[in-house]
């Protein structure tokens, strides 16, 4: 029983309230699991030596049950065959094992009290077991998400979101750069498209522009005549 006095604290934990204040609570649970599953193991080899021992006390009642009949069947026999004195020596042994009969029955009785109240004890640390690695498995999932988190929340982080806007500002300088060339590129060729259409339909020929002169001259002439 000193065992289970010594895991009672296991048994009645409250494993929420055991993970606050701890800097990690996700291996401190682990490592309550660990002790949880060697006090489960503990427990198990000293119920079933105690299962053991009631199973030997069965057997020493049922054997001495057995002889208690069977000197009952002898005193009978020798009371059929008027043999009083061995009778009475049956009887006698017969008394013997009923009295051990009685006294196993007490320590059997006690045992198996016993053995009930360790079985349950046994099955409250497994269902506590069991607890604490759904716990473990739950703490765990937060715990990865707090520490991506914090990650997030970095500067070291902070900087990579930083260059990741760099990079996609450089890639709108980029496609601007681009888009420019592209435009200065469409307007010089329209720019040349334009002096050749120049080049092909001349407005005047050195002869006609020579007439245009004297016809322009002869008007003022006239004009100031006037």
């Amino acid at each position: 029983m000193g065992l289970f006095r010594r895991i009672s604290d296991i048994i009645s934990a409250n494993l929420n309230e055991m993970t606050e204040g701890f800097e990690d609570p996700e291996k401190m649970l682990k490592q309550a699991i660990r002790e949880m599953e060697q006090s489960i193991a503990d427990a198990t080899q000293e119920t079933a030596k105690v299962l053991a021992n009631d199973k030997l006390l069965a057997r020493e009642l049922a054997n001495n049950e057995n002889q208690a009949r069977e000197w009952q069947r002898k005193a009978e026999q020798a009371v059929t065959a008027g043999d009083d004195n061995l009778a009475r020596k049956a009887l006698s042994r017969k008394q013997e094992h009923q009295k051990l009969v009685t006294a196993l029955q007490d320590q059997l009785t006690a045992a198996q009290d016993a053995t009930r109240i360790l079985k349950h004890q046994l099955e409250g640390m497994k269902a506590k077991l069991a607890e604490a690695k759904r716990n473990l498995s739950t703490l765990s999932a937060r715990n990865r998400a707090a520490d991506f988190k914090k990650k997030m929340n970095t500067p070291s982080t902070q900087l990579d979101t930083c260059g990741t806007d760099d990079a996609f500002s450089k890639f709108e300088r980029l496609r601007e750069k681009v888009e420019r060339a592209e435009a200065e590129a469409d307007a010089l060729a329209e720019l040349r498209g334009n002096n050749g259409a120049l080049d092909d339909h001349p407005l005047s020929t050195p002869d006609s522009s020579g007439d245009d002169i004297d016809d322009e001259l002869a008007a003022l002439k006239q004009k100031h005549q006037k």
